[in-house]
């Protein structure tokens, strides 16, 4: 504290040798005060508010752009002061609008409304901006703002501003795409996914997959006709046929059913035979004989072996009518598979869960033998035999626990050690 007001003294003196107003130099000083300590009282927070809306119009614009890069920074800042140093200067009104963390709310929507483009595109790449602001900035239209927002990795985005990003750049492909990493739900609908990206498709799957959760699906028909007959096709890269043999099942034209085929991302060839019925197995063997995009990458291949194993039939084929524009006759699927994906599973009724009825044994059909007393004869020799088993069984256990006592055997007699030879001294 010592060299603060130190260093408050002699800015002081110095602006008064120069002949300038002392308040520049004092409004420095209270600044590196206030800035020493992280938290303050009240009535420390509205003495400094007052000091600096008094000594903020005459301070120059070097001490203003001082003093906001330090209030920028401190996490309690009074937002009366921030929001007079906005209005005071235009770097010092850049720095708040980017780096102020208490400034109000008011003041960002201000500013992202305004005509100024420089302070809204700051406040484009300030940190953590809530959706509010973000709705304001996306209505300006400016590609300079909505690129400063998509390179912002904190900010968070309504639903709607996502809808307006993907309007305003539907011709923008790669600046779309860099955008959509960062949204949960994709930015396109289902009628433009032909012309969406690969992340985009993937969203879109995704999102017609959740749409399905729940929902009874009736399964794709199989025919192993069909299916034989496009990887016959697609082994002899007639795509020709295998387009017109496409076209017939599910009741289009094969100029209609072409783009499809050959789009060179491979997902609507996926969900084209996934609504057929057509197993991974079969897919993958069709995949690989497609072209080089798709048949020279074995994780591309993969991926869509996966759509057509994990998408429901009838999302595919929802998915294909919205992208196509067409409604999908399917003839090889019947009428009453072919509605069954839209109606509800019903309860089950009570005459299933009802028990079933008793019947006699003359109704049923069963010999004269079968009656109740013969049954309860029966039941009692049952259990007799039963009981006399048991009974056994324990006699039998018991019977293997007793042991029969030990016999100590007689250890063999040791071998009898031959006699040695007499060794015969013979004198000499």
């Amino acid at each position: 504290m010592q060299n603060v007001a130190g260093t408050a003294a002699e800015s002081v003196a110095a602006n008064q040798t120069e002949g300038l107003s002392a308040k520049p130099g004092v409004l420095r000083a209270l600044t590196d005060l206030f800035c020493l300590r992280a938290e303050h009282d009240d009535e420390e927070l509205a003495r400094f508010r007052e000091l600096c809306l008094r000594m903020t119009p005459d301070a120059d614009a070097s001490t203003l752009v001082y003093v906001a890069s330090k209030l920028a920074r401190h996490p309690n800042a009074p937002p009366g002061a921030l929001s007079a140093l906005l209005r005071a200067e235009r770097a010092c009104a850049l720095i708040i609008a980017e780096y102020a963390l208490n400034l109000p709310l008011a003041d960002q929507i201000g500013i992202a409304r305004g005509r100024d483009t420089e302070l809204a595109l700051a406040l484009a790449r300030r940190k953590g901006i809530s959706g509010d602001i973000t709705d304001a900035l996306v209505m300006r239209r400016e590609p300079v703002v909505l690129d400063a927002l998509a390179e912002n990795k904190t900010a968070t985005f309504t639903r709607a501003a996502i809808e307006r990003i993907g309007m305003f750049a539907r011709q923008d492909a790669p600046f779309l795409e860099k955008f959509s990493a960062r949204a949960e739900e994709p930015l396109v609908s289902a009628q433009e996914f032909l012309r969406a990206s690969g992340l985009e498709r993937a969203r879109l799957l995704l999102a017609a997959r959740r749409a399905h959760l729940g929902k009874p699906s009736a399964p794709a028909p199989k025919d192993e006709a069909l299916v034989q007959d496009l990887r016959e096709f697609a082994q002899t890269r007639a795509w020709d046929a295998f387009c017109a043999r496409v076209a017939e099942a599910i009741g289009w034209e094969p100029r209609h059913a072409e783009p499809l085929v050959k789009d060179p991302g491979g997902e609507p060839l996926a969900l084209l035979l996934c609504a057929l019925g057509c197993a991974r197995q079969d897919a993958v063997r069709v995949f690989l004989c497609c072209e080089a995009p798709i048949s020279h990458s074995y994780p591309r291949v993969r991926t869509l072996s996966d759509v057509v194993r994990d998408t429901p039939p009838a999302a595919a084929i929802d998915l294909l009518e919205a992208a196509a524009g067409r409604t999908i006759t399917r003839p090889a699927l019947g009428p009453r598979q072919a509605d069954a994906r839209s109606q509800p599973r019903l309860a089950p009724s009570k005459s299933v869960l009802s028990p079933l009825p008793v019947r006699s044994p003359a109704a049923a059909g069963l010999p004269k033998a079968y009656t109740p007393d013969v049954r309860a004869h029966l039941w009692g020799a049952t259990q007799a035999r039963a009981e006399a088993r048991m009974e056994a069984n324990e006699r039998g256990r018991h019977i293997d626990s007793v042991r029969p006592p030990r016999v100590k055997a007689a250890s063999p007699a040791p071998a009898r050690e031959r006699p040695k030879a007499a060794v015969l001294l013979r004198r000499g």
